[in-house]
């Protein structure tokens, strides 16, 4: 006989514990690939959402290491994503005064536009998936979900902030 995947009524704490493991992360992927379906049309990957992401978080712009480890990318991947970026007139890498080999990247106005349109994608895309949850329970995820990430911790190839790049795509549909 095969493994049950979904119990009918989970009846002991393990039980209830792999039914909220695999719910989540099965949530998570139909979320980004939702997410993924709505916004195909603007050319742009998953990683060159998360850059512009970041960026528009940052009016004075990153240094490309600090986005690549926001990021938890290397270098060399970075720049090929940022040589494309840079290419639809995205992004401007700038030279640093502090350090001529550091380059700052800036977000353009542009990136800004296409930034505030997914915005907009993302949001009606949140307020579809949440119908019919209410603000308690809202609240209730929120703290479970606080609790596992606190009792996982980072792990070696997030960042600092622990923070994957598909977890900041996360945060793009559901900013704090």
């Amino acid at each position: 006989m095969g493994a049950v995947l979904f119990l009918q009524d989970p009846v002991n704490r393990g039980d209830l514990q792999h039914e909220v493991a695999f719910k989540l992360a099965l949530v998570a992927r139909r979320f980004r690939a939702r997410f993924a379906e709505r916004v195909k049309s603007s050319s742009q990957t998953e990683a060159r959402w998360s850059a512009l992401y970041q960026l528009a978080r940052e009016p004075r712009g990153l240094i490309q290491s600090e986005l690549a480890e926001r990021m938890g990318i290397q270098g060399p991947t970075l720049v090929r994503l940022l040589d494309a970026l840079e290419a639809q007139g995205l992004v401007r890498r700038l030279s640093t005064p502090e350090d001529r080999r550091a380059k700052r990247v800036m977000i353009q106005p542009s990136g800004e536009a296409m930034v505030k349109e997914v915005d907009v994608i993302a949001a009606q895309l949140r307020e579809g998936a949440f119908v019919g949850v209410t603000i308690e329970e809202l609240r209730v995820t929120l703290q479970v979900l606080e609790k596992l990430g606190s009792t996982l911790g980072p792990a070696a190839n997030d960042t600092p902030q622990g923070e994957t790049s598909k977890a900041r795509l996360v945060s793009l549909l559901m900013p704090e």
